[in-house]
């Protein structure tokens, strides 16, 4: 397989990594048990390869490297409050 980049091959790596972890993890897990063990693991594991990933694509996309303010600002909501804490006089 051809990758596009270096970054490509290395998740792909990752990925055949975690495949291969959760095949382990599934083959020794009890009977009966092996969904519920296979999603803890991907718990425990399994989003900080996403981070990972996720840091490689920021630090890849020119966009994502530059200063300044965003593209758009949102505005943010009043504060509201309730007719209770208004009332309160305590």
């Amino acid at each position: 397989m051809e990758y596009a980049s270096d970054e490509e091959r290395l998740v792909a790596e990752q990925a055949a990594l975690n495949y291969r972890e959760l095949k382990a993890v599934m083959k020794t897990a009890p009977h009966g048990k092996g969904m519920a063990v296979m999603e803890q693991a991907v718990r425990e594991k399994g989003f900080e390869q996403m981070r990972q990933t996720l840091s490689l694509l920021a630090n890849a996309h020119d966009e994502a490297q530059k200063k300044g303010p965003t593209a758009s600002r949102v505005p943010a909501e009043a504060r509201r409050t309730s007719n209770a804490a208004r009332t309160n006089t305590c």
